[in-house]
């Protein structure tokens, strides 16, 4: 099997093995449609998800630098802050967290409870603002501060979500080709959520790179009106520069759904909430209200709609995100 060396981009080690990919039996039998999850959500590190990947990549290179604060952007809720600040925080950074407004919310516990207890318990530095653009503002005004006290900062855009992040979804892809081949399947399809581009773009980036090619689709957790595909295809393609590869990509090739992604970023549909019930029920495995649940919703309606047809195997890749259930309890 063909492989790239990315032995170049320097690494912090937070993943010390492969995520499991279990068969969801009592679905797959439901469903008609051999369905895989792989638990990216189970890493050790500060409740998984599919951030450490990129992580190794982005501390790396902040190492590299010689970087003493780590800067990022998300909602309140972000997972990616949250694994942010815990991943920055073992490697020595102060870490500093810019978080938007951007959920149409008012319960307390979203303000509150789940990630954002666990960025006060590594002591991370919040700064709450209401926008992309208020947000980017704010820390160059921060790194000048820094910078006059010597200090060097090291900012990571939303999601982890730049060509060097998307590295560790490249990882990932081949990584699932040789658990497919040591588990004897030929997986037809990979499925994920989406909200910034970057693990979607690697596993694509990986696709083309490979000489096993699975199809691969992610599942939007937002309206939007092909901005995220368009994302991830310029993602993808700046990771191959990376990869010093002189393939060129198009937009067939990031295949995002628009269609299961509610009426908001943060705000799950009762369909999203049925999906975390039905997964809990029957498989005991949990999904949260942003993210995962919207592409297990759409995973489903494919099936059901024959987009993915009976007899097929499909691999959903589980991205984390566990702990913002608890900022959700109005919905259950």
């Amino acid at each position: 099997m063909k492989r790239i060396n990315l032995k170049k981009y320097p690494k912090v080690k937070l993943i010390e093995q492969p995520s499991s990919i279990y068969h969801l039996k009592r679905i797959s039998k439901a469903v008609g449609v051999d369905i895989y999850i792989k638990r990216d959500d189970l890493f050790p590190v500060g409740f998984g998800g599919n951030k450490l990947r990129k992580l190794e990549y982005l501390l790396g290179e902040a190492e590299k630098q010689k970087a003493t604060h780590v800067f990022t952007v998300g909602a309140i809720q972000s997972n990616h802050a949250r694994m942010t600040a815990i991943a920055a925080k073992m490697f020595g950074f102060e870490i500093e967290l810019f978080l938007k407004k951007s959920v149409p919310v008012k319960e307390g516990s979203y303000f509150n409870n789940g990630n954002i207890i666990l960025n006060n318990i590594v002591n991370a530095t919040i700064h709450e603002v209401t926008d992309n653009e208020k947000a980017y503002r704010a820390i160059e005004e921060r790194k000048l501060t820094i910078e006059k006290e010597s200090g060097k900062v090291y900012v990571i855009p939303v999601g982890g979500s730049n060509a060097l992040g998307t590295l560790g979804y490249v990882d990932c892809y081949f990584e699932i080709i040789k658990q497919q081949n040591d588990m004897r399947l030929q997986f037809d399809l990979i499925a994920t959520a989406s909200g910034s581009g970057g693990t979607h773009g690697g596993l694509v980036v990986g696709k083309t790179l490979s000489e096993t090619k699975i199809n691969i689709k992610a599942y939007n957790v937002e309206p939007d009106q092909g901005e995220l595909a368009l994302h991830t295809l310029k993602i993808a393609n700046e990771a191959l520069e990376l990869c010093e590869s002189k393939i060129s990509l198009s937009a067939s090739d990031t295949v995002v759904s628009n269609e299961y992604s509610g009426t908001a970023y943060g705000i799950p549909s009762d369909f999203h909430i049925d999906t975390i019930k039905f997964l809990a029920k029957n498989e005991g495995i949990f999904l949260d209200p942003v993210y995962t649940s919207k592409a297990f919703t759409g995973l489903l309606m494919d099936i059901q709609n024959n987009v993915i047809k009976k007899g097929e195997k499909v691999l959903y890749i589980h991205t984390g995100g566990m702990p913002g259930i608890f900022a959700y309890p109005q919905y259950f």
